[in-house]
């Protein structure tokens, strides 16, 4: 199977990279903003398989999102089109997708124009909408408020906390790996509302606050040599990405 990866070099990208990888009957088909773009018009032909994780998140101009996030996708389907190429198309998405704000109506528009795009070429439109996503590889300082303290806690810097009681719902990167990589060889029916999510029990609530004293008490944990065979599954997970940063 050969599959095409946009975003390659992105938080999500190198953790599926790395995944698919193990396969050795994958070919991979890695792209990024670095590449020549003429390549793209080689893998939309060839490609089985399309995981469009191209996105910005703080770009310094907000026209980005709709250059980015809106607009290069909308491209690649036009070339994945004139190729004849109905491969499967996995978007990530996010619940920003319906609010008000220039990020979240990039998102929207790029939903709107896959499910177009299969509808004209008879393609399977996956779009998943992504809450908070934490997990190694993810940069910090940037978006991701997880990597931000578990980067600043390791190395002894300050951290700022804008609201502690700000409620956190987040997903680990290994889970969403997981559930992309189901859609390779199985048709997996979308929620009722034609959206792909984790289910609930991997999707996880948790302030800024508990956020924050939770990484702290890794420093503790890793001097002292605690046993923690007894924490739940969050927390290990949690643990796993803080490790990923002290090295």
């Amino acid at each position: 199977m050969k599959i095409l990866v946009t975003g390659a070099k992105g938080f999500i990208g190198r953790n599926l990279i790395e995944e698919l990888g193990k396969n050795k009957e994958v070919e991979l088909f890695e792209y990024d903003k670095d590449n020549d773009p003429q390549t793209l018009r080689y893998y939309t032909k060839e490609c089985d398989f399309v995981f469009h994780l191209a996105a910005v998140h703080r770009p310094e101009d907000e026209t980005e999102f709709e250059k980015v996030n809106y607009k290069f996708f909308a491209d690649l389907l036009e070339m994945l089109r004139a190729k004849n190429n109905s491969s499967p198309v996995l978007l990530t998405s996010s619940i920003q997708a319906d609010q008000n704000n220039a990020y979240g109506k990039s998102k929207l528009d790029a939903e709107e124009a896959l499910k177009k795009h299969a509808e004209m070429i008879s393609s399977r439109p996956i779009i998943y909408r992504l809450t908070n996503t934490f997990g190694r590889h993810a940069r910090p300082n940037d978006h991701s408020v997880v990597a931000t303290f578990c980067y600043n806690i390791a190395r002894g810097l300050p951290i700022e906390i804008g609201d502690p009681d700000h409620v956190m719902k987040l997903y680990y990167i290994d889970d969403v790996i997981d559930s992309f990589l189901s859609h390779l060889n199985k048709n997996i029916a979308p929620d009722p509302d034609g959206f792909y999510r984790l289910p609930k029990n991997l999707e996880y609530e948790i302030t800024l606050k508990e956020l924050a004293d939770k990484i702290y008490s890794f420093k503790a944990i890793i001097d002292g040599n605690w046993d923690i065979s007894s924490a739940d599954i969050f927390t290990k997970k949690l643990l796993a990405t803080y490790l990923s940063y002290s090295i």
